[in-house]
């Protein structure tokens, strides 16, 4: 073995478990951290958060503070979109290599308060999407193992970036089919990925962190009913662990039972999916998630009832999370309930001054209720604040002329 190839060896092996086993703990109260600089010459549309989003993609190795900036004002326009706060979790490590070394050298005891922040941006993106692809955990483990390659070595006898990358994927290939799997996963390849998974879980006693990783594949996929075999597999092992287990950050059993209730929901089993939701309850009662679904799914069967009850609880959780406060909002307004409604969607105006969607729900309250003037400036509001090709900026124009149409000549 080469010099280079020990060096890898060394660093991948103390490193590897800190990136893929995050241990649950206190999570910083800030949604999204102190406010950045908005890269407003990156994009056409600055009020297009997936422009956003797939700038700070193709920024993050070569420029990943600018990268960190793209994923945060991606956040803040649009607050359901998943991939970005873990993108903005890799990004923020990448543009600080200190941080990066002290997060990947980690055990998980006593975090500090930054690392406390990146581990809550992480269980966000989750909560918001436990089917998310973590496509950008391949490139952090090799950006940080490669910065340490190159500082070990005399600046005049540094080996090459290419042949650092070739010491590190052969490394990794070598590791066994668990290994080659999450490489498989990462990189998009599921078919791979859970063939060797499938490997993986023969040859192990520990199986259930290998099953989750199957059934999000599977999910992803929209292959609902292998998806949840492989999950309940999983809780199954899960439960029968000693109680004194580390619990992991994305694996947790709420977590999964959050991802099986939206497999029901695939399948259209109803029923399947709210006792999946209220078992992830039972596991950890302010799940906020689960609350919102179970909410969603009593709206469309139009109880009312429990729906609102589901959504108070929902939205008295998850306090910061604008998109909860919005949809929920914007649901009490379809089942006739404006008065419900008026709370959740200004809570949500005022958690998130650049999320669009709220304005148009409260829009419609507010011309529903005869309150007109009002109605003009959330729909005002709504299109300054909303994409170009938003399908519902037509909407919004159109109400502001039909509303200024019937008003009576001054």
């Amino acid at each position: 073995m080469t010099s280079l190839a020990r060096l890898i060896a060394r660093v991948v092996s103390v490193v590897l478990l800190s990136l893929q086993c995050i241990p649950l703990g206190p999570l910083a109260a800030q949604r999204l951290g102190p406010e950045r600089k908005r890269p407003l010459n990156a994009v056409v549309d600055t009020n297009n958060a997936r422009e956003y989003l797939d700038y700070g993609l193709r920024a993050i190795t070569e420029n990943p503070s600018a990268a960190a900036s793209a994923f945060y004002w991606a956040a803040r326009i649009d607050p359901s979109l998943a991939e970005a706060p873990y993108g903005s979790r890799v990004a923020l490590l990448l543009a600080d290599p200190s941080l990066l070394r002290r997060f990947m050298m980690s055990n998980g005891k006593n975090p500090s308060k930054r690392e406390q922040q990146l581990d809550s941006l992480l269980l966000r993106a989750l909560m918001l999407n436990p089917l998310l692809h973590r496509a950008l955990d391949l490139p952090l483990l090799q950006t940080y193992v490669r910065q340490l390659a190159m500082a070990a070595y005399p600046e005049s006898s540094r080996p090459s970036e290419v042949e650092v990358d070739y010491a590190i994927d052969r490394y990794l290939r070598q590791q066994g089919s668990s290994m080659r799997g999450w490489m498989s996963y990462a990189r998009g390849d599921f078919r791979r990925a859970l063939a060797d998974y499938g490997m993986a879980i023969k040859d192990t006693k520990e199986k259930a962190s290998l099953r989750i990783e199957r059934g999000r594949i599977f999910g992803i996929q929209g292959i609902a009913d292998s998806a949840i075999a492989e999950f309940q597999l999983a809780l199954t092992e899960l439960r029968v662990r000693d109680a004194k287990d580390v619990v992991v950050l994305y694996n947790s059993k709420a977590v999964v039972e959050q991802t099986i209730g939206l497999m029901f929901e695939q399948k259209n089993d109803l029923p399947g999916a709210r006792e999946a939701y209220s078992r992830a309850l039972q596991e950890d009662l302010a799940y906020w998630p689960a609350h919102f679904r179970l909410g969603m799914l009593a709206a469309e069967q139009h109880d009312t009832a429990t729906a609102l009850s589901e959504f108070s609880l929902a939205t008295d959780i998850a306090t910061d999370e604008p998109y909860v406060q919005a949809v929920v909002g914007a649901a009490l307004v379809n089942l006739g309930r404006p008065r419900e409604a008026i709370v959740p969607l200004k809570k949500a105006i005022a958690l998130e001054p650049y999320y669009a969607s709220p304005h148009v729900a409260l829009g419609r309250l507010h011309e529903a209720t005869g309150a007109t003037n009002d109605a003009l400036v959330a729909y005002a509001a709504f299109l300054a604040r909303t994409r170009q090709r938003d399908p519902e900026r037509g909407f919004a124009e159109a109400r502001i002329a039909a509303i200024r149409a019937a008003r009576p000549p001054q």
